[in-house]
């Protein structure tokens, strides 16, 4: 005996009713709340800056000319066109409307409006540019690699070379006005200048110089990422090997402060001080907190909320700040560095 057949018709109203039911199955119930995601991201750029003027503004930089931008204080983000496509290292902002950004290939970026529309400045040179400070809206410095420093009395209207043009990289520049001001870089290099940039001055921490005898190879002093000061005397530099340097007499002479993550050896990309707090940020998420100007530390476990490297950090006072880094990590703190929130980012998950 042959099987029983189907019709084509009904064969093929049975295959839509299946295929509904399915549909209907796969579908979420109503009323049943949607799964939010784990994680949010303003943007997955690796971010390498950050400037905050005030409590509500703040801009970050980084690859691929990302520039991102809150006015809330972090509730919302706005994503800026520079108008390049190179990275970008450093930004500085003196008001919520005025500041520049540094970068690839000699590329200085700077806006008048809040970052609705940048200008690209002509800054003489192709180097990169690592690092930029402005103090004011008329005076600021950049500096990069091959012993660059640019300096504009005009706002970046215009820029002279004040570097020396040695085969070194300048990582960091800070002034604390028009006159005084230092940069820092690789093999523990600083430079302090008292009139403006048109003459530097070496200065050295011999804390961090390699001690070596005759057997045995000789190692480079170790990179320094960042330098900040205060005012004219105190001042803090940070980099490899979790180091991090003091003055207390505009940087005549420089001491290592001992800390927690020395024996790690993990580079402390980023230190900055206000008032009495000094807080440091690095590899892996690592994150050092002073209250008594690096006597002591504290280094609260996955304070961070992250594993990735924390590239930059500014605080806008002593209880607000940023941080920025690997994978569009953004963090800020509300209460002095004791806790901090993560707004963008993939953060670490505890085990249940």
């Amino acid at each position: 005996m042959r099987p029983h057949r189907l019709p084509a018709t009904a064969l093929l109203r049975l295959l839509s009713l299946t295929l509904l039911l399915l549909i209907a199955a796969c579908k979420p119930q109503q009323g049943t709340p949607a799964a939010k995601p784990p994680f949010s991201l303003v943007t997955a750029e690796n971010l390498f800056a950050v400037s905050a003027p005030d409590s509500k503004n703040a801009w970050m930089v980084g690859f691929n000319a990302i520039i991102v931008h809150t006015t809330d204080g972090g509730v919302t983000w706005d994503i800026q066109n520079g108008g390049v496509t190179v990275p970008l290292y450093d930004v500085s902002f003196v008001s919520p409307s005025t500041g520049w950004i540094a970068g690839r290939i000699g590329t200085i970026l700077h806006t008048e409006d809040g970052g609705k529309s940048w200008q690209q400045l002509s800054s003489g040179t192709d180097r990169q540019l690592f690092g930029v400070d402005f103090v004011d809206e008329l005076y600021g410095w950049v500096a990069g690699e091959f012993g660059t420093i640019l300096h504009t009395a005009d706002g970046g209207k215009t820029w002279v070379s004040q570097g020396s043009g040695e085969d070194r990289i300048y990582n960091d520049v800070c002034f604390v006005d028009r006159l005084h001001g230092w940069v820092a870089g690789e093999y523990g290099l600083i430079y302090h200048t008292r009139d403006g940039g048109n003459s530097w001055n070496l200065q050295v921490c011999r804390d961090i110089i390699p001690v070596v005898d005759e057997t045995m190879w000789e190692t480079p002093t170790p990179s320094l990422y960042s330098i900040w000061f205060a005012d004219t005397l105190q001042g803090w530099a940070s980099g490899m090997d979790g180091i991090i340097i003091a003055t207390e007499d505009g940087g005549s002479s420089w001491g290592k402060i001992t800390n927690p993550l020395e024996p790690e050896r993990l580079t402390l990309y980023k230190v900055a001080a206000m008032n009495d707090s000094l807080w440091a940020v690095g590899q892996k998420g690592a994150y050092l907190c002073s209250r008594d100007r690096g006597m002591s530390w504290a280094r609260p476990d996955d304070a961070t909320g992250t594993k990735f490297w924390l590239r930059d950090m500014h605080f806008v006072d002593a209880r607000t700040g940023w941080a920025v880094g690997s994978r569009g990590t953004i963090i800020k703190t509300e209460d002095g560095g004791e806790t901090w929130k993560m707004l963008s980012g993939i953060p670490l998950f505890n085990e249940p």
